[in-house]
């Protein structure tokens, strides 16, 4: 039953993920967008690209010794995994900083053993339950541009969108039960 009620939510992630690529290295991606994507086509291949390649030179680096998602928008990059040292985080970042597209990378590796699969899959529910209340708090959905990865229990919403829509969602994934912190990574949207 356990299982059968893992893989509905994992279907239930998908389904409500849009067409936003999701990349990750050694585990299983737990970001997906809610709302709208306001970015131009050529951006969102660039950010996967970028992310691409970063998540590429991750897993020549380290194989199966971490476990680093690498989550990229609108030239944003989101680091987040364990390594297994220091000195990983370091290098991590140095290989995020080195892609000229990268425009600001924020590095929420931590220095700790790769996650389980347990702890995966419980990341993936939350980001589906955190989704779910965005949406049910939200006056108007399609103003509402954030992407929501969850790592370790921490819900980042990363994207473009107006201040009071981001605090707002902020406040409504804070509230979903088993988020241990909620991270703002959101640049305001541009008013045409």
């Amino acid at each position: 039953m356990r299982l059968k009620s893992a893989l509905l939510t994992l279907g239930l992630a998908a389904s409500l993920s849009a067409c936003v690529p999701i990349l990750l290295v050694g585990g299983v991606a737990v970001g997906a967008m809610v709302g709208s994507d306001p970015r131009k086509s050529e951006v969102i291949k660039t950010d996967f690209d970028l992310g691409a390649k970063i998540s590429s030179d991750i897993i020549d680096t380290w194989k199966e010794k971490a476990h680093i998602n690498v989550t990229a928008f609108n030239g944003m990059v989101l680091l987040t995994g364990e390594v297994p040292d220091e000195a990983a985080k370091a290098k991590v970042y140095e290989i995020a900083q080195r892609q000229s597209r990268a425009r600001k990378i924020y590095n929420e590796t931590v220095v700790s053993v790769p996650s389980t699969a347990a702890n995966r899959l419980y990341d993936t529910q939350l980001t589906a339950r955190v989704k779910t209340a965005l949406l049910a708090d939200a006056n108007d959905a399609d103003a509402v541009h954030l992407q929501v990865i969850t790592e370790r229990s921490v819900v980042y919403l990363m994207g473009v969108s107006r201040p009071d829509i981001a605090e707002s969602a902020a406040r409504a994934a804070s509230r979903v039960s088993g988020v241990r912190q909620v991270v703002k990574l959101v640049e305001p949207l541009a008013v045409n």
